[in-house]
């Protein structure tokens, strides 16, 4: 459950589990007080009741009309004491003889009795009052009763019973007027209230009083009568408001100083409570600010955003992670400045080895251009002069054919053309042999070319990444290198089947001039060797031709150099490929070259991406990000990557012209810096 609860709800419910004891007690504890204070209360108002019933005793037994109305008064004041009953008994009992006085004397003793019972009189705690409340409810109501029964004594006059009679009610006098003193010096002994001693003096002197009439039953009872007890009764009545008043203040002193204290203690408690409250919500509010800051922070930081934040600054733990999350952003702050100053010195070194490429790139260009063309001219004007005379056989082999029907008028012609053809062939033969010189020079050019290309690639290798686009003009060069070399392979043998022809043709016109005393038979011959010449001269006029076109083609090698659509330029930064099915989530990639038709990037070796795959691209030029779809043209795996080379698939014109913008960009910077 903690473990699911924030750390601001943790503090609730710590502080909820803490208070809960502490009201729970203060509860408890302004129970029990008000318990106590209620029982002083209870005793003061059985006080009020027990004051009253007293001085109606006092005056029952001094044959005085005792004041029930005061009594009735404080009864039905305090009707939580449940009275009535025992207050209808006094009423009821009559005060005219001594026998009646004494029965409403009983009956009031009952009275504060059963005041002293329910108000809890008889069980006051403190020694002081405990001792002042004995006068009331015992000690007083028991010289009164007893001074009655002395009164009117229930025996006969002279009879046994009487003399045992008044003795006891002499015995009750004196344990009473002992008890009297006893109270009192107890009581003074016991409080902390002073002068008791000196406000309890009438309970002394009616200590006197009952005592006297004690001393009086004794010293009568050899002849015991009936004796009068108004100097008791008037003794005690003027004892009882001093005495209850006494009692009185020790029941409010009480009263207040459990009242005080209740006070004193609740008010404490509040206030303690309201503090540790008011700690609780700050504790809860700082620390939940505290909370918060930190997460905003730490998950900003954790987003890349390594702006400044507000973070604790107290000097608890919430502040050192504070303190420590402002040391970690500044750290990180002062990474990614180093990272960024990296990948600039990063893309100045790309973009100068782009330089350097383009150079070694043009300069090869250009002098494979000036070879080519070089060789081209001299081959293509030494084979035109071959077609010039290949063109010269061709005439006279169509005459020779267009005079064979008429040999005998047109054998001394024959003859002349013949001799004339000797020197053609003799031509033809140097002019084949310097065709074959040119084809050797052509096959030391191609060497040459295939060796230069192979020393371009090895420097391409060198150069590793930067060198992939030399590479790739060397691997061009080559190609154009074995293209030459078989173009002269072709010629060559070109020449020598010119040369074998020319040796025939040679040897059929020294037989022609041999025999032409027998050029009437072999006329028809003439015309076979003259048609197979013609033929030959066709196949050698279509193979000059054919070099001659192959040896043009050689001009265009600066074209076929470049044979990419779009150019190129080495890029830095990151490409994000997301597969367009879904299957894969985005996969990181580093750009390696970039064009407006598609890119070159390289990722780690476990890229789920196949050959022909469509995908999402995020690319990232400059302070853009640019969003496309391509697809996989090249998959290679070099030095632990995958090369992975993307062709776009109908960019967005603005998309479009966004990438050219900045491949323009790119370009014009490289112009500038050559």
């Amino acid at each position: 459950m903690v473990d699911r609860l924030r750390t601001s709800a943790r503090l609730a419910v710590l502080i909820v589990v803490l208070l809960i004891p502490g009201i729970g007690a203060t509860i408890s504890y302004t129970n029990v007080i008000g318990g106590q204070v209620d029982f002083a209360r209870n005793e003061l108002a059985g006080t009020v009741v027990v004051r009253q019933a007293l001085l109606a005793l006092s005056d029952t037994v001094g044959g005085r009309a005792p004041d029930l109305a005061a009594l009735t008064a404080a009864v039905a004041e305090h009707p939580e004491l449940m009275l009535e009953t025992k207050l209808k008994a006094v009423r009821s009992a009559g005060t005219g003889t001594p026998a009646e006085r004494l029965a409403a004397a009983v009956a009031l003793g009952a009275l504060i009795t059963e005041a002293g019972n329910t108000s809890q009189l008889i069980l006051d705690p403190d020694l002081d009052s405990f001792y002042v409340m004995d006068l009331h409810i015992v000690q007083l109501p028991k010289a009164l009763i007893a001074a009655a029964g002395a009164a009117a004594p229930r025996a006969a006059p002279g009879s046994g019973e009487l003399v045992a009679e008044q003795a006891v009610h002499a015995g009750e006098l004196a344990s009473a007027a002992g008890s009297f003193r006893s109270d009192v010096t107890t009581a003074d002994a016991s409080t902390a209230l002073d002068g008791l001693a000196g406000r309890l003096q009438a309970v002394l002197a009616a200590a006197d009083a009952v005592e006297a009439l004690s001393d009086t039953l004794t010293a009568a009872l050899s002849a015991p009568k009936a004796v009068d007890p108004t100097g008791v009764a008037d003794a005690v009545r003027a004892a009882v408001p001093p005495a209850t008043d006494v009692l009185t203040e020790l029941l409010s002193v009480r009263d207040d100083r459990l009242s005080g204290q209740r006070l004193v203690t609740l008010t404490l408690t509040c206030a303690g409570l309201l503090l540790a409250g008011w700690f609780a919500a700050a504790v809860m509010w700082r620390t939940r600010t505290d909370v918060r800051t930190t997460l905003a922070a730490v998950t900003a930081i954790a987003e890349g955003d390594l702006t400044t934040r507000p973070l604790p600054g107290g000097r608890d733990e919430l502040g050192d992670i504070g303190r420590a999350l402002a040391a970690a952003r500044d750290r990180l702050h002062e990474q990614e400045s180093q990272l960024g100053d990296a990948r600039k010195v990063r893309e100045d070194n790309l973009h100068a080895s782009f330089l350097h490429q383009r150079q070694a790139e043009r300069k090869l260009r250009e002098r494979a251009q000036k070879l080519i063309d070089e060789s081209t001219t001299a081959i293509a004007a030494e084979l035109q002069n071959v077609a010039g005379q290949v063109e010269r056989v061709r005439s006279a082999a169509s005459v020779i054919d267009e005079r064979v029907s008429t040999a005998n008028e047109a054998t001394g012609t024959v003859v002349a053309r013949s001799r004339d053809t000797a020197p053609v062939l003799a031509a033809l033969e140097e002019s084949l042999r310097r065709v074959g010189t040119m084809a050797e020079m052509i096959t030391g050019i191609a060497n040459q070319t295939k060796l230069l290309a192979l020393n371009a690639t090895i420097e391409a290798a060198r150069a590793g990444s930067a060198g992939r686009g030399f590479a790739v003009v060397a691997n061009e060069v080559k190609d154009l290198a074995d293209t030459t070399a078989e173009s002269t392979e072709q010629i060559t043998a070109t020449i020598a089947s010119l040369e074998h022809d020319a040796g025939v043709m040679s040897d059929t016109i020294a037989a022609m001039v041999s025999g032409i005393g027998g050029i009437d038979d072999a006329t028809e011959v003439l015309r076979n060797v003259a048609a197979d010449q013609h033929e030959v001269v066709e196949q050698l006029n279509r193979q000059v031709t054919t070099t001659i076109s192959r040896i043009r083609e050689l001009s265009g090698v600066a074209e076929q150099l470049e044979r990419r659509q779009a150019e190129r330029i080495g890029a830095a930064g990151m490409v994000l490929m997301r597969s367009r099915g879904g299957a894969t989530g985005t996969q990181p990639a580093h750009l390696v070259d970039l064009s407006s038709g598609g890119l070159r990037c390289r990722a780690e070796p476990q890229t789920q991406v196949t050959r022909g795959e469509s995908v999402d691209l995020d690319l990232q030029l400059g302070d853009q990000v640019i969003t496309l779809q391509a697809q996989v043209m090249h998959l290679e795996l070099k030095r632990n990557q995958v090369e992975i080379g993307l062709r776009f698939l109908d960019p967005d014109p603005a998309t479009a012209q966004r990438i050219q913008t900045h491949i323009s960009a790119v370009l014009d910077d490289a112009r500038e810096d050559e």
